[in-house]
């Protein structure tokens, strides 16, 4: 007896396995990551503190670590600024739920799409709580 669904004739996929220790994988983390501190310093100068919010949302697009790593920096050296950086990776993380939701929705089946919506759903309402919660204090 199996739980869950039976599939008798799945369809079959290649999967391409890449090094994860490459060196053009770990140059371009580098770069990214470089941007990013180099926009988070940018805000930190000239614009207002919630500017790191919008900051976060597009570095989340593509990946939530430099953003998190730049955060984490901006937490050490800003006075007060644990709550902002917090609430900034939250809203990168989030903004990289949705894109990874998004492009489930695009490539792959109706029933699962379907689910992850609901379960994107569900992350973006506690994200949106954490982030309100953070502002409270």
């Amino acid at each position: 007896m199996t739980l869950g669904k039976h599939y008798d004739n799945p369809e079959q996929s290649e999967v391409t396995v890449k090094n994860p220790f490459s060196l053009i994988a770990a140059i371009k983390f580098g770069v990214l990551f470089a941007i990013v501190l180099l926009l988070v310093k940018l805000v930190q100068l000239f614009a207002p503190a919630e500017t790191m919010y919008l900051l976060a949302a597009l570095a989340g697009l593509t990946d939530v670590d430099a953003i998190t790593l730049s955060m984490a920096d901006y937490a050490r050296s800003t006075t007060g600024g644990l709550t902002l950086a917090a609430g900034a990776i939250t809203v990168a993380a989030l903004s990289n739920t949705l894109v990874k939701c998004g492009m489930v929705m695009l490539l792959g089946s109706k029933p699962l799409a379907k689910k992850l919506s609901i379960a994107t759903l569900f992350i973006c309402v506690s994200g949106g709580i954490s982030i309100t919660v953070l502002s409270v204090f």
